[in-house]
């Protein structure tokens, strides 16, 4: 059984930290991929290296698509299965008519087994959740062993972190019969929208995961313990936006309590630009925190970074992107361990 499942944006650098994980990590992931538009053939080509090891899942969301293409998910559904890759689509309360039809279409097609049904704020809240669970499975023929329920708890801080644990214990238990479905997963996240609070730059800055802190606190619950799965955001901000802006060269590196903040400046105003990354690696990898260079894919580019020297013209710095590829893949790899 699958005991982690993130949540990832279909963009490179998420989709390459999950290709970069180990046979034995993989084996314990499911990810939740959320969907963008543009992304699906780089979501073909990531299912092609997920699916080399068989047995391996991927629950879909489509809710972020602007403007739905149910010809092209039923295709991408095609070619991940020819993969061998699982295919779970997730669909919500508040899901297109088209999508719900499609689903219907694949699962009587056999082309999918399983579903998930969503909850969150967006798809209409946790109010009745145990009817709404009915009716969706009902008007989609399913099981309950064939359907996992994704609870959606979105960003959590310290202003809101009583109030949604014990909002989610509310939840949790009234969904009657929860250890009939296949999972019961449960969701949050508490990484920043943006590092400007971070000031000055040139710091290390640690930051609770008030979201561990929530699995914790359910875990610490005799009634809930063993019912409900883990989901996170990892390194990125819950809600996701369209606004493309500059981010600082900033290593984010997850520790089982908190996130590890080294705050860089804009490369352009930096005299060291890019090269801020490999002053902060150096730093990090002689820390305490650092997990060792054969922890992870990441840790070992972390570890490459930090032998770079910074005053050689041809050294290698990686971008935004690389960075995003290092610490997601660092932090699903730690908490496939800590589960």
């Amino acid at each position: 059984m699958k005991k982690y499942f993130p949540i990832l944006l279909s963009k490179p650098g998420e989709l390459t930290a999950l290709s970069k994980l180990t046979p034995a990590v993989i084996d314990d992931v499911s990810p939740i991929l959320q969907i963008i538009d543009g992304t699906i053939d780089k979501i073909k080509t990531f299912s092609e290296d997920w699916g080399s090891g068989g047995g391996n899942q991927i629950f879909l969301d489509v809710s972020l698509i602007k403007s739905l293409n149910p010809t092209a998910i039923s295709q991408l559904t095609s070619h991940i299965n020819t993969q061998g890759v699982e295919i779970i689509p997730i669909v919500q309360e508040n899901s297109d008519q088209r999508y719900i039809r499609l689903i219907i279409r694949l699962l009587n097609s056999g082309k999918v087994n399983k579903i998930c049904i969503r909850f969150s704020n967006s798809s209409g809240g946790f109010m009745n959740i145990d009817s709404a669970i009915s009716s969706l499975t009902a008007s989609l023929g399913m099981n309950a062993n064939k359907v996992s329920i994704l609870l959606d708890f979105g960003l959590i801080t310290q202003s809101n972190y009583g109030i949604i644990t014990s909002l989610s214990l509310n939840v949790i238990n009234s969904i009657s019969g929860r250890s009939n479905y296949e999972n019961v997963i449960v969701a949050a996240g508490s990484f920043p929208e943006n590092l400007g609070s971070l000031n000055p730059a040139g710091r290390v800055y640690r930051l609770n995961r008030y979201e561990w802190g929530l699995w914790t606190s359910l875990q610490s619950n005799k009634g809930v313990k063993g019912t409900v799965k883990y989901s996170d955001y990892g390194t990125k901000y819950p809600y996701y936006s369209e606004a493309n802006f500059q981010g600082s060269c900033s290593i984010k590196y997850t520790q089982e309590d908190d996130f590890v903040i080294y705050r860089g400046q804009i490369s352009s105003n930096h005299p060291d630009g890019n090269g801020q990354y490999l002053t902060f690696s150096g730093q990090l990898i002689a820390s305490s925190d650092y997990s060792g260079a054969t922890f992870s894919w990441g840790d070992a580019r972390i570890d490459f970074y930090a032998q770079q020297n910074i005053s050689d013209p041809k050294r290698k710095t990686g971008n935004a992107g690389s960075w995003v590829e290092i610490s997601q893949n660092h932090h699903i790899t730690l908490l496939t361990s800590l589960l």
